[in-house]
């Protein structure tokens, strides 16, 4: 019996390797790569956080594309690429970093950014073209009472360097990047056009 127990014990070990997850060797995954630091102007309204919420068909990290051209209300995913994360945690660490919510000197009671993400995709427009698609709405909530202060609607697309999963990618990176700064001179424009200080929107939000 001693003999046989190293014999059991590799047995045991090889029957738990097939309870391991697949291999992912050959998925490629991908995120927005190193975003570069730019200096910013200020946006003028405190922002405490930022938030964006994927629609239930953006509630994974799959590379989501449409055929256009062939079956327009089909969704389809890339077997082998995929987000890092979802797509809506990737586009929020964007947009945080680009508009300084939840800096330190933001008030307490600064306003909340919600983003709902209603679309990002690659469109397929023919075979041998594409284009990232991103639909978003975009609320400004008061401090405290969440009331909404302003909403806007942003559609966008980019054209892809190639029309495959490696375009897509570039092709919503770009989006991203001019969702940021679309959503930037919005809340410039928002602060500038306020009617005076006591009804401003940097008071409102607790400057």
């Amino acid at each position: 019996m001693p003999r046989l127990f190293p014999s059991l014990m590799l047995l045991a070990a090889l029957g738990g390797c097939t309870a391991l997850p697949p291999s992912t060797a050959g998925v490629a995954v991908h995120d927005f790569g190193p975003l570069e630091a730019a200096t910013l102007a200020p946006v003028g309204i405190p922002l405490r956080n930022v938030e964006v919420v994927p629609a239930p068909w953006l509630a994974s990290n799959v590379m989501a594309y449409r055929l256009a051209y062939a079956q327009s209300t089909r969704r389809q995913a890339f077997k082998d690429n995929r987000w890092a994360a979802q797509p809506a945690q990737l586009v929020e660490l964007v947009l945080k970093r680009a508009l300084r919510a939840g800096d330190p000197a933001t008030p307490a009671g600064g306003c909340r950014l919600r983003v709902d993400l209603d679309e990002f995709t690659q469109r397929f427009d023919s075979p041998q073209a594409s284009r990232g698609v991103i639909e978003a709405r975009v609320t400004l909530l008061a401090p405290r009472t969440e009331q909404p202060l302003a909403v806007r609607a942003f559609a966008l697309d980019h054209e892809a360097p190639t029309a495959d999963a490696a375009g897509g990618v570039a092709a919503l990176r770009a989006g991203t990047l001019q969702l940021k700064s679309d959503i930037r001179n919005w809340l410039q424009g928002l602060e500038a056009a306020a009617p005076g200080p006591a009804g401003s929107l940097r008071t409102r939000c607790g400057s």
